[in-house]
């Protein structure tokens, strides 16, 4: 009751149910419909190579890292921008210590520091920092300095502790875009000066030489005098820099290492530095992390290297000699031609940037040649094997340095023949390992002896390196000598930053609540009532190629994404109009696939073509900009279906007007990213009534090379620290 009956009931509509083992057509295209894979399977695996991309490509971007180390400054708490710390409209006078660069990140180098009290800033040093493999085509980076950009008219001085790449590199980048005085040593500003050689913003920086025996000091301003303190390092002229501000003094100890018996004669000047913490005290310590975990102290001097060239020499009197070394290792260079001058030999020197800090040392005096040792490299063919010494780079394996070139055939004068003795001065950089051991394999095949550091039990040969960064113990003996009321470990990655806090605090007598291991950005704040962290600056990196040229992120992103996955491009002309192809779809193929191994994919991709163009265009208007974003995905889609791979696809649509055979109309590709590209015909151009514009002569610098080990191999992860 109640209910009412339909007059006429109608059935379902059986082609609306889906049928048994028949699943709903995708799209109007029958390659599409084939496919077996989701397009949300697509879409996931493009975001997982996206993700990978950007994580690798970001590493010399600094953010907020990840920072829960007991001597963070925060009790291990870890740092939000929440408690960035607000400006008072007066706030008075504190001392601020920024690093800008150098500390916990993706390697050892890019070592920059700001010091601030009031109105007036100082910086030390501005080196750059070699990404290696991670970063294809990049040749180093500097630090971003956005932060002292803003501030340029407060900054007094820019101080140096020594002439290493890493702390000097980015000079001729930076200087004129933050113009101060530049104060070093002498052989320090000689490096400086050759670097600025390879300027091209035409500055010319005011240059200030510091002697540090005579303890000479310079007011900079109101608010900062400094002195400049002998340490020995790997380079000459290498110095310690004392900062007298208003609240107390501070010490930056650049590069260091203890040496009883320097080539130079010039010890670690300790009882200055002991002097100045009796009579003065010493506010805070910053001190280099780089090799502070390995244990104990130096075995050995610059000496007995000096003694174990002589054995090579009197083992080998027949042979030509070939010993490889850093470019910056003057006082290596130094004992080797007092060494060949002991057994009559003749020395040449190979390698651009050898020669070039050579000189360098010549008019900075620190160098002294024995007189008739030095020959040229195109004399030694003219003397017997027993008489030629050859100091050569390379000692990293890289694979354009002078010595792979000897060890290739591709030398102007030298190939390596079965008499040869090569001698390596040095130690691997970590990571460049297996590269190191490629030029040695390649220098062995051609028969000839090879001599490493650490080796005796193979070669009968004592120590041919010694490292330019103290150990343990002398990390320990240091901090001990100036007793600083604070203490922050620089210039290295994380775990050698807080390896160094653990020695400051267990053997050093520093209190934990007075050590601060910070990252670059880090703002450490002292003033009457204590130190503390307080917030952060913007920091960064800023990419340089081989020419010296900045590359963009989106530009190192394309390079790591086509190293991986490759690229893969499709040409479409089309006639305007009609839509109609006019000719067959052009394929191209980079670091993907190889074309002529994979012809039924390439079918398959051309039928797709021809059936989205018939069925896109029709004698319609269509949007360009949509069709290309439509051909990238579903071309994607077929081909992670058939490979597992997402190559960057990049589609060309060439509009031909319907009158004539040359292109009038839009002729737009585009790339992975969304960028609009100029196409194939664009880029050609027509030579006909087109004048070619004068472009000027361009001159690039030399490629940057690493000029020290920066650290002892030891086992690495690939991981970042933060």
């Amino acid at each position: 009751m109640g209910q009412r009956r339909l007059a006429n009931v109608q059935n379902d509509d059986a082609s609306k149910r889906p049928q048994q083992g028949q699943q709903r057509q995708k799209s109007n295209n029958t390659v599409l419909n084939n496919t077996t894979t989701r397009k949300g399977e697509v879409f996931r695996a493009q975001r997982r190579t996206s993700e990978n991309v950007n994580l690798r490509a970001s590493q010399h971007m600094v953010n907020v890292p990840v920072n829960k180390s007991i001597y963070n400054g925060y009790n291990g708490r870890q740092f939000s921008l929440a408690d960035q710390p607000k400006r008072s409209k007066a706030p008075r006078p504190t001392l601020k210590v920024m690093p800008i660069g150098g500390l916990g990140e993706m390697g050892i180098g890019k070592n920059m520091m700001a010091i601030e009290y009031d109105q007036d800033i100082i910086v030390i040093d501005m080196g750059f920092l070699f990404p290696g493999a991670d970063y294809p085509g990049i040749n180093y980076i500097t630090p971003d300095i956005s932060y002292l950009e803003e501030n340029k008219h407060r900054i007094r001085g820019a101080v140096f502790t020594h002439g290493h790449l890493d702390h000097i590199g980015a000079f001729r980048h930076i200087i004129d875009k933050i113009p101060a005085p530049v104060y070093g040593t002498k052989f320090t500003i000689g490096m400086i000066q050759r670097t600025m050689e390879e300027a091209t913003s035409g500055f010319q920086p005011d240059y200030n030489v510091l002697d540090p025996e005579s303890h000479e000091r310079v007011q900079l301003c109101d608010s900062f005098s400094i002195e400049m303190v002998r340490v020995n390092h790997s380079i000459p002229d290498a110095a310690a820099v004392v900062i007298r501000t208003p609240l107390g003094v501070l010490v930056d100890s650049g590069d260091w290492r203890f040496e009883e018996n320097p080539v130079d004669g010039r010890k670690f000047d300790l009882e200055r530095l002991t002097e100045i913490s009796a009579k003065e005290g010493i506010l805070l310590f910053m001190n280099e992390s780089t090799n502070c975990e390995s244990e104990g102290t130096h075995t050995h001097g610059e000496p007995d290297i000096q003694v174990s060239m002589g054995q090579v020499m009197d083992k080998y009197p027949n042979s030509r000699l070939i010993v490889s070394c850093f470019s910056s290792q003057i006082h290596r260079m130094q004992l080797i031609l007092e060494e060949a001058k002991k057994h009559d030999r003749k020395v040449a020197f190979a390698g651009y940037s050898m020669i070039q800090n050579l000189e360098v040392a010549l008019r900075a005096g620190v160098i002294k040649i024995p007189k008739d040792v030095v020959v040229k490299m195109e004399d030694i063919v003219k003397l017997p094997d027993g008489k030629v010494t050859i100091v050569c780079t390379g000692s990293q394996g890289e694979f354009n340095a002078v010595l792979n070139r000897m060890a290739s055939g591709s030398h102007k004068f030298i190939k390596i023949k079965n008499s040869d003795v090569i001698v390596f001065s040095s130690n691997p950089i970590p990571g460049n390992e297996k590269y190191v051991v490629r030029t040695i394999d390649g220098l062995m095949r051609e028969g000839s002896d090879v001599i490493q550091n650490g080796k005796t039990h193979l070669t009968g040969i004592g120590p041919l390196h010694l490292s330019g960064h103290g150990y343990y113990e002398d990390h320990v003996k240091l901090i001990r000598a100036l007793n600083p009321t604070y203490y922050m470990p620089i210039h290295g990655e994380f775990h050698m930053l807080v390896h160094n806090a653990e020695l400051a605090e267990k053997d050093g007598g520093v209190p934990r609540d007075n050590i601060f291991v910070c990252d670059a950005g880090d703002v450490l704040e002292i003033d009457h009532d204590g130190a503390r962290k307080a917030g952060r600056i913007p920091v960064g990196g800023i990419m340089y190629d081989d020419n010296g040229a900045i590359v963009s992120e989106v530009v190192l992103k394309d390079r790591i994404h086509m190293s991986n996955e490759g690229m893969f491009v499709v040409v479409l002309t089309v006639q305007r109009g009609t839509g109609r192809l006019m000719t067959s779809p052009d394929i191209i193929s980079r670091g993907f696939i190889y074309l002529r191994d994979s012809e039924e994919l390439m079918g398959t991709i051309r039928q797709y073509l021809k059936q989205k163009v018939a069925r896109s265009f029709g004698g319609k208007k269509v949007d360009l900009d949509v069709i290309k974003k439509e051909l990238k995905d579903e071309i994607t889609h077929i081909l992670y279906d058939q490979t597992r791979r997402t190559p960057i696809v990049i589609p060309v649509v060439n509009e031909i007007g319907g009158g004539g055979n040359a292109p009038q109309g839009r002729n737009r590709p585009g790339d992975a990213r969304g960028n609009d590209n100029r196409g194939s015909n664009e880029a050609r151009g027509s030579k006909e009534g087109s004048v070619m514009p004068n472009l000027p002569p361009q001159n690039f610098p030399p490629r940057q090379v690493p000029d020290t080990e920066v650290v002892e191999p030891r086992a690495r992860t690939d991981t970042r620290a933060y």
